[in-house]
């Protein structure tokens, strides 16, 4: 919002809020999924329109990780020590969280994913060098308080805004959220994201923050699309790669049965994407139970479906260019699931 204003001298100036520009680190995502619904609604086999909306760290469950919300840093080398996130909800102070003084928060690198999560606990394992931009602090009343301040904090659909400020108290973002962009819409079924490549252009009110059910991504790039880092992320990382092993074509799985997804991967992958195509690649469905983790194989509870042109993918959550697919096409068929019955009876 801007308002024009007239000086003594017959100066006009243009003052806007929410508009800076050139910010040091901004707000990516945040959760708005209520404790007692889940991504999209529904229940835990399916969401409201028969899909398995998920998130890529938490899969599906309840809440979708609980209070939880993303900054990424823009500016290179940025020293955050001592620096507060002011939360609001329905347009009145919540919560501040200062940042501690910990060596941690000294040297960011620019492209570095931050979590702020009630749930989850500390990660900071962060070395970009290597390929970890992630850096994951748990914030609640029972945290040790080593990176940040150990208080509850809320994070909803109602109206639910953050403010940055360093260390001396100068405001570098925000406030950012429901009531500034968009302005209404977020619904408790639902994920606050930046849907454009985070950058210095991005303001608060920028028309770019959007809500979202489909696909939430705690401490990885956003997907509506695909959010690009390699504009901010100087530093290369060790090269990875994900090498299918099974299914890798020509097989012949049975409907409802369990069967083992292996791959291979090199480098610096700490969470992995699980998908199949039933139409040989045209379209691609989440497996489920939802996978977490990155441990070389996943029990697959193969979907009860008749088809001949069926495909795993597996691809790394903070890069989904690292990926494998099968080197053929295999069969899954519900006809042998019949003669196992039968030769129950």
């Amino acid at each position: 919002m801007c308002r024009l204003v007239v000086l003594v001298t017959g100066i006009f100036i243009l003052i806007c809020s929410g508009a800076t520009f050139g910010a040091q680190v901004i707000l990516n995502e945040y959760n708005a999924v209520s404790n007692t619904n889940f991504l999209n609604g529904g229940d835990s086999a399916a969401d409201d329109d028969g899909g398995r909306a998920s998130d890529s760290y938490f899969g599906r469950i309840q809440g979708n990780g609980g209070n939880w919300f993303e900054l990424v840093i823009i500016t290179d080398h940025l020293d955050m020590r001592r620096w507060n996130l002011d939360i609001y909800e329905n347009g009145q102070f919540d919560e501040t969280l200062t940042i501690t003084n910990h060596p941690i928060w000294s040297d960011l690198r620019s492209g570095t994913i931050i979590t702020v999560s009630a749930d989850v606990p500390s990660d900071v394992n962060y070395n970009p060098e290597a390929g970890d931009w992630w850096i994951n602090v748990q914030a609640n009343n029972n945290a040790n308080g080593q990176y940040i301040e150990a208080s509850n904090f809320p994070v909803s659909s109602d109206s639910w805004q953050l403010r940055i400020r360093n260390a001396s108290g100068a405001v570098v973002f925000g406030p950012a959220g429901e009531g500034v962009s968009p302005q209404t819409g977020i619904g408790n079924t639902e994920i606050f994201r930046l849907e454009d490549d985070p950058s210095d252009s991005i303001a608060a009110n920028s028309d770019k923050y959007d809500d979202g059910d489909d696909f939430s991504t705690f401490g990885a790039p956003n997907r509506w699309g695909m959010q690009n880092f390699r504009s901010l992320r100087n530093v290369e990382p060790a090269p990875s790669s994900i090498t299918l092993t099974d299914p890798n074509g020509t097989e012949v799985l049975t409907a409802g049965s369990t069967y083992t997804i292996r791959w291979e991967s090199q480098g610096l992958i700490n969470q992995v994407l699980v998908e199949f195509s039933i139409d040989d690649g045209k379209t691609w469905s989440g497996v489920y139970p939802s996978n977490v983790g990155n441990a070389g194989q996943y029990e697959w509870l193969v979907p009860l479906v008749d088809a001949d042109s069926c495909l795993v993918r597996v691809s790394s959550s903070d890069n989904p260019g690292v990926y494998d697919v099968g080197n053929a096409t295999f069969s899954i068929s519900k006809l042998l699931l019949e003669v196992v019955l039968l030769s129950l009876i």
